[in-house]
C-alpha cells in the first residue's frame, strides 16, 4: 500500500513505526509574524523537519485542505499523507540541495486527506531563512479536478517562500498589504484599536553596492531583515517593500508613543555595524511612521502618509524617525 506505515527506512533519518515524531505542542512552531503571514495565503503551507520528515507547522489552508487540525498535523509523519516513493524522492532532493541558500525543489505528489480521499498536488519545497529558525517550507497547490491542471495560485509561489521576498525571506508587498487591510477591518469593528505603519528607506545603501558589489548589498539587506524581525512582536509584520525599502506593521498599540519607541528601536538596530567579509559597514535609515485609527479608511492613504513622513526625514538629512501627525503635518521623533 502506498500510504502504509511499514518498516521501510530512509538512510540517515530516524523514523518510528508510524513515521511520526514525538510532538508535545503545536504552539510556537512558527514565529508569530510568519504564522500570521502564511495564514493569509490561499495555498496549503507546511513547515517540514527535513531530518525526521515530519510536519512541524501548518497554515489555516493546509488544515482545511487535509481535514486535520493544526495540533493533529504537528509532528505527523509525511507518510500518513504522502506516498512512500514520493517521500523517498523528496529526501533525496533535500540532501542534494545541501545547505547553501537559496534552494527550492519542485515535484508532484498525491496527498491523502483525513477522510481517506486523495488529490494530486504540486509541492514547492524551499529553505526557511535562518531569521525564521531554519528548516524547510512546503507550499502545496492542489490540482484542478476538471482538467488536471494546478490552480492559478501556483504561479504566484515564485522560487521561494509563498508570498515572501526570495532574497530576505520577509513577506512581500502584496502580502503586507493584505495584512494591512485586515488591520483596517479591525479598526472599523473596534473604535479604540490602534496600529502603526513604518516605512523604512536605507540611507547610503547605494554606496555599499558601488563599493563592495551587489552580493555584499544583498547580504546587508538580509541582515537588516533579520534585525527587523528581531524587533517586532508576534502579530506584527516586517516586510520588504522593494529595493532597499522595508515596511513594518505594528499591531494593537496602546498609544502612538509605543509606535515611536518601536521605530526608534528598529533604527538603533539598523545602525549597528554589519560584517561583510573583511569589511565592517554601517548604514542608516529614514523611518516614517503613520498611525492607523478610525480616521484612516484606505490602505493607500496610510502607506502614503508613512512614505511621506519618511521622505520628510530624508530631506532633513535622514537617519532619523519622523511621525505623520495628520492633515499633512509632520513631527520628527527625537531620542528620549
Amino acid at each position: 500500500m502506498p500510504f502504509s506505515a511499514g518498516s521501510e527506512k530512509l538512510e540517515g533519518r530516524p523514523f518510528n513505526a508510524d513515521c511520526s515524531a514525538t510532538a508535545t505542542s503545536a504552539e510556537g512552531c512558527w514565529p508569530g509574524t510568519m504564522q500570521t503571514a502564511f495564514d493569509l495565503l490561499p495555498d496549503a503551507v507546511f513547515r517540514l523537519d527535513g531530518h525526521e520528515m515530519t510536519f512541524s507547522g501548518a497554515n489555516r489552508a493546509a488544515c482545511e485542505r487535509l481535514g486535520y487540525t493544526r495540533e493533529e498535523l504537528f509532528g505527523m509523519g509525511l507518510r500518513q499523507v504522502c506516498r512512500w516513493s514520493d517521500i523517498a524522492a523528496l529526501a533525496r532532493r533535500l540532501d542534494d540541495l545541501g545547505t547553501e541558500a537559496p534552494a527550492t525543489a519542485v515535484f508532484h505528489t498525491v496527498l491523502r486527506r483525513k477522510n481517506g480521499k486523495t488529490v494530486a498536488a504540486e509541492w514547492r519545497v524551499s529553505r526557511i531563512p535562518e531569521c525564521y529558525g531554519g528548516g524547510w517550507i512546503v507550499a502545496a497547490s492542489v490540482a484542478d479536478r476538471t482538467d488536471g491542471l494546478y490552480g492559478a495560485n501556483a504561479d504566484s509561489l515564485g522560487l521561494g517562500l509563498p508570498g515572501h521576498d526570495p532574497l530576505t525571506g520577509l513577506p512581500d508587498r502584496r502580502l503586507f498589504e493584505r495584512l494591512l487591510d485586515r488591520a483596517l477591518d479591525r479598526v472599523r469593528r473596534r473604535g479604540d484599536y490602534l496600529f502603526a505603519v513604518c516605512f523604512i528607506d536605507l540611507d547610503g545603501f547605494k554606496t555599499i553596492n558601488d563599493r563592495l558589489g551587489h552580493l555584499a548589498g544583498d547580504r546587508v539587506l538580509c541582515e537588516i531583515a533579520r534585525r527587523l524581525v528581531g524587533c517586532v512582536r508576534p502579530g506584527d509584520m516586517a516586510a520588504r517593500f522593494g529595493g532597499d525599502e522595508f515596511t513594518v506593521l505594528i499591531d494593537d498599540l496602546p498609544d502612538g508613543r509605543s509606535a515611536e519607541l518601536v521605530a526608534r528601536r528598529m533604527l538603533d538596530q539598523i545602525r549597528r555595524p554589519i560584517a561583510i567579509d573583511d569589511h565592517s559597514v554601517r548604514i542608516g535609515a529614514s523611518v516614517g511612521v503613520a498611525i492607523g485609527s478610525g480616521e484612516c479608511r484606505r490602505i493607500e492613504n496610510l502607506l502614503h502618509d508613512a512614505d511621506g513622513a519618511m521622505y520628510r526625514v530624508k530631506s532633513l538629512g535622514g537617519d532619523e524617525v519622523g511621525l505623520f501627525n495628520g492633515n499633512d503635518s509632520f513631527r520628527p521623533v527625537k531620542p528620549r
